[in-house]
């Protein structure tokens, strides 16, 4: 049988189409003239999106006119090779290898990850809805209808997702600064109700036992709340409280972490900071704080090289989404009740 003139021209253009290279199916694109310009602008963009093979999200005219229009300074061309780097991903992701309900953490040559979700309403990267999906002869093109903008550090998105006292606790301690330079790492962030909800009995900690407190609500590694969810429990995750673990068990919907003397839910899971994942919990995590010599604090290398008490690297797991505060265990209210009491006395006395 003999395909119609039109159809078989149609079927022509798709495949010479997807046998483009990246930058000739950019160009051949209608509302991308923007990101074309910007790429230009950076030479080394330029000459390794021309040989390049994987996935580019690419956002339209009107995408960048409103980043441009919110104050980003395009003439800035170490910020634009920055964004430039976070919309590509070394790896084909075509529109075919989503499934509704699925999300996926697909790392970028920025070296921060984007989260696809296939949800409801199609595919979103971000807050970025794909409006198109375009294949060229090394992967493919989805076009989107907003700027992806590389996350910033974790001081800036603590603020944002309003853990003040968070802040306020770690800066009064000294571990601000050490904070803000850890990369490659996931923190589990108390909310401001939960240290409110601390503000307990009286009890003496030193500054050493309360930086020992931060400390175990970090984890070396970045993991999703999805990789708990699959693994379903795992016993022994590691913190840089060093030699103490936390449990982290999943019902498939929901993750409750464990800590030495009570639990916490994740209910805020995989909010992206720059090389830091952060899942928001509803308690403060107490660990076992008398085996922190009051007054003394060992130095351990963290992934930045500059000096934590009572740290150590290791690797492992973390939490994703729930619900709230679960009782402590009978033998560890004193612990709960020192630590909470003296987390407070921080914010209104150091």
């Amino acid at each position: 049988m003999q395909l119609p003139a039109f159809v078989y021209l149609a079927l022509v253009a798709q495949v010479a189409t997807a046998q483009q290279s990246l930058v000739a199916t950019l160009v051949g694109m209608n509302n991308t003239n923007t990101l074309i310009s910007l790429v230009k602008s950076v030479p080394a963009i330029m000459t390794a999106l021309a040989s390049f093979n994987g996935t580019l999200f690419a956002p339209t005219d009107a995408a960048l006119a409103a980043t441009v229009a919110g104050g980003f300074n395009a003439s800035d061309l170490t910020a634009v090779a920055n964004v430039l780097k976070y919309h590509v991903v070394p790896v084909t992701f075509p529109t075919s290898s989503f499934k509704t309900g699925s999300m996926a953490f697909l790392a970028t040559l920025q070296g921060n990850e984007v989260k696809a979700v296939y949800g409801a309403n199609g595919i979103t990267i971000n807050t970025a809805k794909v409006i198109k999906s375009t294949p060229y002869n090394g992967g493919v093109i989805h076009t989107v209808d907003a700027t992806l903008l590389p996350p910033a550090n974790i001081i800036t998105v603590a603020k944002q997702a309003k853990l003040n006292l968070l802040l306020q606790v770690a800066t009064q301690v000294g571990l601000a600064s050490t904070i803000a330079g850890l990369t490659n790492v996931t923190i589990l962030a108390p909310t401001d109700a939960a240290f409110t909800a601390a503000a307990g009995a009286a009890a003496a900690l030193s500054p050493a036992q309360i930086k020992a407190v931060l400390l175990y609500h970090i984890i070396p590694g970045i993991v999703h709340s999805t990789d708990i969810i699959a693994a379903k429990n795992l016993p022994n995750v590691p913190t840089l409280l060093t030699g103490q673990t936390l449990a982290v068990n999943s019902n498939g919907t929901d993750v409750q972490v464990k800590g030495f003397a009570n639990s916490a839910n994740v209910v805020m899971p995989d909010v992206f900071a720059d090389h830091v994942l952060v899942h928001v919990i509803d308690a403060v995590l107490v660990p076992n704080v008398a085996s922190v010599a009051a007054g003394n604090s060992s130095a351990a290398g963290n992934s930045t090289g500059s000096p934590m008490p009572s740290v150590s690297m290791a690797a492992t797991g973390v939490p994703s989404p729930s619900k709230s505060m679960i009782a402590t265990t009978t033998g560890a209210a004193q612990a709960v009740r020192s630590v909470l009491s003296v987390m407070l006395a921080c914010l209104l006395f150091l």
